[in-house]
């Protein structure tokens, strides 16, 4: 009966044990001080039922009752000791005070020092424990002096846990609140019957306390910040739909933290992402907060009313613009954030998500920091999903078409090429603009399906019109889709399968896409040449131009941006087309041919066609048309 606390806490062990050794925990260097003191305590309850057995048996050596007995105790040092600094390093993981945590490990030496020599003197001074002439165990006068040197550590732990309590996280509170009373509870009950041995049973009882509470990782609990995770957001979420309640919702996105990582390494980001989370969790009463994935984390707060809900936007706000304190460095972080007031009428989690989700890109595409979801904004959802949906399928009967908008050759007077442009008709007949669609189709990637489209619709027309055998036509091209390996292959088969000459067809891209990709742009833009496929620079002049990479390109056409040829007639005009005219001479210099985009007037033409432009794309001459029109066009100009 005197060691059921022995056979209790072995059972704990290994209880403890299997789950630790399941594969589930990495044996970091906080769980290696967990794992010492799992063994510690074993060997504890081990070493005391060796004890027992040997003490029981009148034969014993004394040489080997005073060997197993000081082992026990020296067992038992190395087993509180472990358990203290499991503590202090869950205390002190998130502070940067490294000389609290050296001041720890050096009191824990002490201690552990102190105790192990009186161990050590106890086998002939008798201080601890000695036998008798009858080979009996006694206990010697300072044999309570191992409780003491327990407090010690239990003093230094809370110590610790005082000087660094804004560092640590909520469940160091909950450990010292279990952990003292089973302390307090054993060495009582130590005391009063001393026949029964509690130490292991006691240690045990702290190591489920912390595997419970550490190790033991609860479902729905981010690794890192020990905030509630996604799974529990969605949780709560549909509990408080459910019930009908209304609430405010916050989404915050931490932008461009891989440059904090950049700059302070790893180690320091998961730091302040750990900071920020521990400030966030307690900086709005009765708010839940939520480590949704990486960077980004959740609120949701009760809603009382509007004031109330201004009030705690304008907390976050301010909170957001201050920073965070990170290892005496003042953190800022960039941030997009959006808020939501749900009313009673929210029916689903996962739609109400969607708007946190969507609100928090169209903030991203806005660069703007703060957004407030708005009905107008879910309608905006609704039509973006529309919209996808029918770009996913891109075809004639979908309502995609092709239009024309022809070019004119100044030097003829004819009509020589032509701009391929997509359009996208209602099923009411109206069209769509292709502002709305074609952002769109790049940010979801089905732009190339557009571009194939287009090519295979533009072959048709100029194999089934011979009107337009003389006409070649610019296909607009995204960059990611020139950089495919397959490009040109698939390329070939649609132009050769029509039978057109590769010269009729001309690729179009914008010099901003050139200048970020631009060695690899010019080896490709080189081998695709060698096929016969001809280039324009569309929008030349609508950002920063790079004469120097454009002469190292194969272009024969440049597309001047309609906006800077407005400019010309403004104010400044006789400056502007001075600069318009150095610009022209520099390019046919080079043998590249110019060509004005959005003339609209016959005033702009004639200016123009004054400093030797080439050709004229706009609606002075030929508005964008269906190939219906665009043949009867051709036709009544020839």
């Amino acid at each position: 009966m005197n060691f059921i606390g022995d056979f209790f806490a072995l059972g704990l062990v290994l209880v403890l044990s299997v789950f630790f050794f399941d594969g589930t925990f990495a044996l970091t260097k906080t769980s290696k001080f967990f794992l010492t003191s799992l063994l510690m305590t074993a060997l504890t309850a081990v070493s005391n039922l060796l004890t027992g057995y040997l003490m029981g048996r009148p034969d014993t050596p004394l040489w080997l009752n005073m060997a197993v007995n000081s082992l026990y105790f020296c067992v038992n040092i190395f087993a509180t000791t472990s358990i203290a600094l499991y503590v202090l390093a869950r205390i002190l993981e998130h502070s940067h005070e490294k000389h609290c945590l050296r001041n720890a490990y050096v009191g824990l030496g002490i201690c552990f020092a102190f105790y192990l020599t009186v161990i050590i003197l106890n086998l002939w001074t008798g201080w601890l424990f000695y036998f008798n002439e009858q080979n009996q165990y006694c206990r010697g006068p300072l044999n309570s002096i191992g409780y003491m040197v327990a407090v010690c550590q239990v003093i230094l732990v809370l110590i610790c846990y005082l000087r660094n309590r804004k560092n640590a996280n909520l469940s160091i509170k909950r450990v010292l609140i279990d952990i003292i009373p089973i302390f307090v509870m054993c060495t009582c009950l130590q005391r009063m019957y001393p026949e029964i041995m509690l130490n292991s049973f006691s240690m045990s009882m702290v190591d489920t306390v912390l595997f419970l509470i550490y190790q033991g990782q609860r479902e729905g609990v981010h690794v890192l910040t020990k905030l509630n995770d996604r799974h529990r957001f969605f949780d709560s979420v549909d509990e408080k739909i459910k019930n009908g309640s209304v609430f405010q919702a916050f989404l915050i996105n931490l932008k461009d933290f891989g440059m904090i990582n950049q700059k302070y390494g790893h180690v320091f980001g998961d730091e302040a992402l750990y900071q920020f989370a521990f400030a966030l969790e307690r900086l709005i009463k009765n708010s839940k907060a939520f480590h949704m994935n990486g960077t980004v984390f959740a609120l949701l707060i009760p809603y009382l009313d509007q004031q109330t809900a201004d009030r705690h936007l304008q907390t976050l706000l301010n909170f957001l613009e201050s920073g965070i304190l990170c290892a005496n460095n003042e953190i800022h972080f960039e941030y997009v954030l959006v808020e939501y007031i749900t009313s009673a009428e929210e029916t689903d989690t996962e739609s109400f998500y969607e708007k946190l989700e969507y609100a928090a890109a169209k903030a991203y595409r806005n660069r703007s920091r703060f957004i407030h979801y708005t009905p107008s904004l879910g309608e905006e959802m609704q039509r973006r999903r529309y919209m996808i949906e029918r770009l996913q399928a891109i075809d004639v009967q979908h309502g995609f078409e092709v239009w024309y908008q022809p070019i004119k050759c100044m030097k003829t007077n004819r009509f020589c090429s032509m701009e391929a442009l997509i359009r996208l008709r209602e099923p009411d007949g109206r069209l769509v603009s292709p502002g709305e669609f074609i952002p769109l189709a790049e940010e979801t990637g089905i732009i190339g399906l557009i571009t194939w489209f287009v090519l295979e619709q533009v072959c048709q027309t100029l194999q089934n019109n011979p009107v337009l055998q003389y006409t070649s036509v610019a296909v607009n091209l995204p960059m990611a889709q020139l950089m495919e390996n397959s490009f040109v292959v698939r390329l070939n088969s649609i132009v050769d399968r029509y039978g057109l000459d590769h010269r009729r067809i001309i690729l179009e891209f914008t010099e901003r896409a050139i200048l970020e990709n631009f060695e690899q742009v010019k080896y490709v833009m080189r081998e695709i040449r060698k096929e016969g496929y001809r280039f324009y620079l569309d929008d030349f002049g609508a950002g920063y131009s790079n004469f120097n990479c454009l002469l190292q390109l194969p272009f024969e056409v440049v597309k001047l941006d309609a906006t800077m040829i407005q400019l010309d007639l403004g104010e400044t005009g006789q400056r502007n087309l001075g600069l318009i005219k150095m610009l022209i001479s520099f390019l046919h210099q080079n043998n590249i041919l110019v060509v004005a985009e959005g003339v609209e007037t016959q005033a702009l033409s004639q200016r123009l066609q004054e400093q030797q432009i080439d050709r004229i794309q706009g609606y002075l001459f030929a508005a964008p048309m269906p190939e219906k029109d665009l043949i009867a066009f051709y036709e009544k100009s020839v």
